[in-house]
């Protein structure tokens, strides 16, 4: 999985999935652009990466991609740093308070919100890359997803309508985009042991909670933020160059989604 002259920006690449992404791709000789919403906090991933891989070639750009605006100057400052755009992975996901548990008891007055911080960021960002794609010659877009976008489940109805959506704009975006070589999956895990989100529910109850039921039912192991890594580096990588429109779960047998 050679990636030689490739150049890949991560958004939410500080977080624990997005920056084993970064050191995977650093690792297949790409150049890597960090992006999240904190300057410190990407520059301080991006010191991170380059004290692994010395020589590297690693960017610490900051930029808000619930923003369009923002979204678009940031593909123009990847072009303008590192010169060209053939890889977006998408990490950046986020939430909004109220929308968890039953609908009935969620907050209507977070549902834009939650649609803005969990949706409208794949849009925005994918909506300013592609012609920086088209302009590299073609490329991938990976998007991390969550299998409550395919497993209708209680409490999560907001939660698994988002990610639906994101999963359905993936796979259409995939049939327009391969005409310009850019080919678009999305990577779906549930749960991932060892980042903040799995060690918080773990605690909250370690021996019957969430966390611990799913570990217990996936009999292959729960996967880290590495397989996670892994399979996007593959998807963005020439190995994956005849795979499109895909929706991959990553959940060590939880479910066969």
């Amino acid at each position: 999985m050679d990636m030689t002259g490739h150049v890949v920006l991560v958004t939410g690449g500080a977080g624990a999935i997005g920056l084993e992404t970064c050191a995977q791709f650093l690792a297949a000789n790409a150049a890597v652009v960090v992006n999240g919403r904190d300057a410190g906090r990407c520059e301080a991933a991006a010191v991170q990466l380059r004290g692994r891989f010395p020589g590297a070639r690693v960017f610490a750009l900051a930029a808000d991609v619930s923003d369009y605006a923002a979204s678009a100057a940031l593909v123009a400052d990847v072009e303008a740093a590192a010169g060209r755009l053939d890889g977006l992975v998408h990490s950046a996901t986020g939430g909004a308070p109220g929308v968890l548990g039953k609908f009935e008891q969620t907050d209507p007055a977070q549902y834009l919100t939650l649609m803005q911080r969990s949706l409208c960021t794949l849009l925005n960002i994918c909506h300013a890359a592609l012609p920086a794609l088209r302009r590299a010659g073609g490329g991938a877009i990976v998007a991390l997803s969550s299998d409550s976008g395919k497993i209708a489940a209680p409490n999560q109805t907001l939660q698994g309508a988002t990610r639906a959506g994101a999963m359905m704009f993936i796979r259409s975006l995939a049939l327009e985009a391969s005409a310009d070589a850019i080919r678009c999956n999305c990577v779906s895990p549930t749960f991932v042991q060892g980042t903040p989100i799995f060690d918080r529910m773990l605690a909250q109850d370690p021996q019957s909670g969430r966390a611990a039921r799913a570990a217990s039912r996936a009999k292959l192991g729960l996967p880290t933020a590495s397989d996670i890594a892994a399979l996007t580096v593959f998807l963005c990588s020439p190995a994956g160059a005849h795979l499109t429109g895909q929706v991959i779960s990553v959940n060590g047998g939880l479910s066969a989604a």
